[in-house]
Parts: structure tokens; C-alpha cells; sequence
């Protein structure tokens, strides 16, 4: 196999695994376990090499959530995933990456998920998707219907622009930034929500917080202490397939910002501030 072959296959599980998963390293090694799996079972000449990476590298992480959820891991306040830069596309506007998307994921059982994945987002057919998970095609189906009724997500989710990205995520950083709580409360949608992921490790909202006028005190008040010093330093990245931001400040852990955008108005904003989970992160934003 050619390295570019393998390297194609490799982007392809990765993707697949981190948005069943939500972290790069369980994501990469998943990959790289299914690549192990096919070289010990002799690399054998399959019709559709895709398909049988595909099937091993699924059923690797359906065994890691199983796992997780028997042991019963108890995450200290609110999960967000950790922040995914694809190098490939640093500019693409890809919805099937956004925080929203994947934190919704996170209500669905094992089965929904890869389903839902399998048949939504990769675009496997509901026989081809039956095949690999071992289940029937009605099941299936049934299976992808529970998953977007939980996640509330339509077959095919509208998209937003890049440049209302640009546009709303500017407007945004200009608001929090001049502490224009009336700017930022007019950005806002009514039903906004704001969830943060410290890890347990550095200060987060312990649950999300609903409600445009909220939101808006919520943040004016987070940045207040950073417009004193006058220290706050921002620095646009693109990550979970949008542009974002890192906000940086002296004496203040770093904070990744992602907004959900729908019809020009901010209705979700996630904010990862989990060390851990920001390692990679900002390694590519000082590159």
C-alpha cells in the first residue's frame, strides 16, 4: 500500500473515531489499532480495503464507549471535546466537527452513534452501514431516526458561511472585548447557551448557562478582570470545522471559543479550558 493510500485511510478512521470519541489521542490510537488488526490478519487483499478498516476501527470504539460506560467514569462538570485541527482543511467550514454536534452525540447509546455516523455523515448506506455493525438495515434505520430525534438534527443540517462565521465571531470579540454588554446581548440569541469545560483542573461554569441576558453577564463579568489589565490577546484559529478563537490573558488559563451560529445569531458557545484537552490546540496556534 502507498504511503498516500495509507495516509488517506488513516485522515478517514481518525475522523471517524474522534467524532464517535471526542478526543484526538482515543481517535488516533483507534486508527492505529485497526491498521495493527489488518496487518496481523496478514494485510489481506480485500475487495474494499475502506469498508474493512472502517468496520474494525467502529467496532474498537464502540468498545471503548461500552467500557467507559461500565466503569461509570464520573467527568468533574461539563464535557466538551477536545478541540479537533485539521491540518487539510484549516479554512473548510465542516458542521459534522462542530462542539454542538458532538455534545449532542454524547446523549445517544453506542449503537445510535455509529449509526447515526455512519449513515448521516459518511454517507454509507443503511446496508452497507447493517453489514459492518452487524445488525439489520430496518434496525438501522430505526437506530438513525432515535438518533436525530435525540439530537434534534435534521437528515441534512443547513450551513452556515464562512463569512458569517467571520462576521459573527468578529462582532463577538469586539463585544466582549469593549465590555458592550448591549453589543453582545444583540449577538445573542433568546435561547443561547454557554457550556465550559475546565476538567476539573481550572475554573469553569459548573453547569451551561441558558438564556440570552445571562450569558451576556456572564461573559461581561468573566472579562472584566482581562479589559483592566488590558492584556487580553486573541488569536484566531480554525478548529472542530469553524474559525474560533484562543483567549489568552497574564495570570489566566487559556480559553477556546467555538460558537453555533443559526441565521446570524450566536445559539450555543463552548468554551474548552481543560489543559489536557488544549495541548494541541495551542501548539498549532503558536505554529
Amino acid at each position: 500500500m502507498s504511503d498516500a493510500r495509507l495516509e488517506t485511510h488513516r485522515q478517514r478512521l481518525v475522523g471517524l473515531a474522534y467524532r464517535m470519541l471526542g478526543s484526538v489521542d482515543d481517535a488516533e490510537e483507534a486508527a492505529q489499532e485497526a491498521f495493527l488488526r489488518y496487518q496481523a490478519a496478514g494485510a489481506p487483499d480485500v475487495d474494499n480495503l475502506q469498508a474493512w478498516l472502517t468496520r474494525v476501527c467502529v467496532r474498537i470504539c464502540l468498545d471503548r464507549i461500552k467500557r467507559s460506560a461500565a466503569t461509570q467514569e464520573v467527568y468533574p462538570g461539563q464535557w466538551l471535546p477536545e478541540p479537533f485541527v485539521d491540518a487539510e482543511n484549516r479554512a473548510a467550514i465542516d458542521e459534522t466537527l462542530s462542539m454542538a454536534l458532538l455534545v449532542g452525540m454524547r446523549q445517544l447509546s453506542a449503537a445510535e452513534r455509529a449509526v447515526f455516523l455512519l449513515h448521516d455523515i459518511f454517507d454509507y448506506r443503511f446496508a452497507e452501514v447493517a453489514d459492518i455493525l452487524d445488525l439489520s438495515a430496518d434496525n438501522c434505520r430505526q437506530l438513525a431516526v432515535r438518533a436525530r430525534r435525540k439530537i434534534r438534527r435534521p437528515e441534512r443540517a443547513p450551513r452556515s458561511s464562512s463569512e458569517e462565521f467571520d462576521r459573527v465571531t468578529g462582532a463577538f470579540l469586539a463585544a466582549v472585548r469593549d465590555g458592550d454588554i448591549d453589543r453582545l446581548r444583540d449577538l445573542l440569541a433568546e435561547n443561547v447557551r454557554l457550556t465550559s469545560d475546565g476538567g476539573g483542573q481550572v475554573s469553569a461554569a459548573p453547569r451551561p448557562i441558558a438564556g440570552r441576558d445571562k450569558v451576556a453577564t456572564f461573559l461581561h463579568r468573566v472579562f472584566a478582570p482581562a479589559r483592566k489589565s488590558a492584556v487580553l490577546r486573541e488569536t484566531p484559529v480554525h478548529f472542530n470545522g469553524a474559525p474560533g478563537v484562543l483567549l489568552t490573558a497574564e495570570g489566566h488559563s487559556p480559553s477556546a471559543y467555538h460558537l453555533e451560529i443559526d441565521d446570524g445569531r450566536i445559539v450555543g458557545i463552548f468554551v474548552q479550558r481543560n489543559p489536557d484537552k488544549l495541548r494541541r490546540l495551542l501548539r498549532s496556534a503558536c505554529g
